[in-house]
């Protein structure tokens, strides 16, 4: 049966790449072609029509639609004016009062049956007349508090437990997000159906410089990352490997971070082996993927882990604690090690780099694991909800 579908893309910017965003790119480059049947509407901004229109436009039954008071000067000067008003005077609940009218006049007209939000919350909240469907990630929150401010803590708490109550369906990223969201928000069971992810990244390289031998791990520098026990592990591995040296990418997040690991590096005198490659293209991270000894993941919380499974679609040997949602994805095609058990991961990584049948048989592993976790399947699998709401 026919549905018309629209998918809300407001917060996301291509200026700004999140692992929402990258969610939601990849996911509606599967799902829309896939789709012949349901007609799409896609709500943007102004400053990312241009930008979803070049992607989307060019499908038949897909339209986008802007809401932003740039626009609403010429087709609706009252409601542009409330929206800058409010905006100045920082009425952030005056605002989505106004937005909200404004998309459920949207949804009423086009009569939209299903408003699908990928990126965790539902904004504009108070819809009506339509059934949603939330994509959620994680509750890192409830587990490191100590990586946000309290304001932060009590806006993902509230938006978070909004979406969980009012979506008629939840997609989870993950078994262990899927299982979190039931155990802390009492969500039935068959309301919540896990889509895992695919490997994110281009087809394209970017030569840029990078050690002979190296350990990957591209992670935004929060505490529970993990980037001091890797250094520590270089520390006790570079007398036997003296040419190995680790490669981070990623974001420094705090101040202190940095200080941290700053102290870590001085105390193993591993100042020239480590190296911090922050923010980097997509083309520049195939070539380090495809260039890298091995695949580190030390964090202790996922709500996914999608490194992992770009790893092994370039054939890299991978090693990540056993926890959250790493277990589940890294299954036996990686050595998973106790979190934070600096020993354990020194002897991984040795035998790695040392034991080559152990390392073919990992690089296997995981090509073959690879196949699991693909756009197509998040795809049909997000498409079967849909269609069965």
């Amino acid at each position: 049966m026919h549905k018309s579908i629209a998918v809300s893309l407001l917060g996301l910017s291509h200026q700004s790449i999140t692992g929402g965003f990258v969610y939601t790119e990849n996911l509606l480059k599967k799902l829309l072609p896939l789709d012949k049947d349901n007609s799409y509407f896609l709500i943007t901004s102004l400053k990312n029509y241009n930008y979803f229109k070049n992607l989307y436009g060019k499908y038949p039954n897909v339209t986008l639609t802007i809401v932003d008071p740039r626009v609403d000067i010429i087709r609706n000067p009252l409601r542009a004016t409330q929206k800058i008003i409010a905006k100045i005077r920082k009425d952030n609940d005056r605002l989505e009062d106004i937005i909200t009218k404004e998309v459920q006049y949207f949804i009423n007209k086009k009569k939209i049956d299903l408003f699908f939000f990928p990126t965790a919350i539902i904004y504009p909240r108070n819809l009506t007349n339509t059934k949603i469907v939330t994509t959620v990630y994680d509750l890192q929150h409830k587990y490191f508090p100590e990586n946000f401010s309290q304001k932060m803590i009590e806006y993902k708490e509230s938006t978070y437990k909004y979406a969980a109550d009012h979506s008629d369906h939840l997609l989870s990223i993950s078994n262990y997000t899927r299982k979190t969201y039931i155990d802390e928000y009492n969500v039935d069971p068959k309301r919540i159906t896990t889509t895992h992810l695919g490997p994110h990244g281009s087809e394209n390289e970017t030569h840029i410089e990078l050690p002979k031998q190296y350990i990957f791990y591209p992670a935004a520098f929060w505490p529970h990352k993990n980037h001091k026990i890797l250094i520590e592990t270089l520390g006790k591995l570079k007398n036997t490997f003296p040419e190995l040296e680790l490669v981070f990418t990623g974001i420094v997040k705090k101040k202190r971070i940095q200080e941290e690991l700053s102290e870590i590096i001085e105390k193993y005198n591993v100042e020239s082996e480590v190296h911090f490659l922050g923010f980097v293209t997509d083309e520049e991270l195939t070539y380090i993927h495809k260039h890298a000894s091995l695949l580190a993941f030390p964090s202790s919380f996922e709500g996914f882990g999608m490194p992992v499974i770009e790893a092994f679609k370039y054939g890299i040997p991978v090693i990540a604690s056993n926890n959250s949602s790493l277990t589940e994805v890294v299954g036996d095609a990686g050595i998973l090690v106790e979190t934070n058990n600096l020993e354990q991961l020194v002897r991984g990584i040795k035998k790695v780099l040392t034991d080559s049948d152990c390392r073919d048989n990992l690089i296997k592993k995981g090509k073959d694991r690879e196949k699991l976790f693909l756009w197509e399947n998040t795809a049909k699998e997000t498409l079967s909800v849909f269609n069965s709401m």
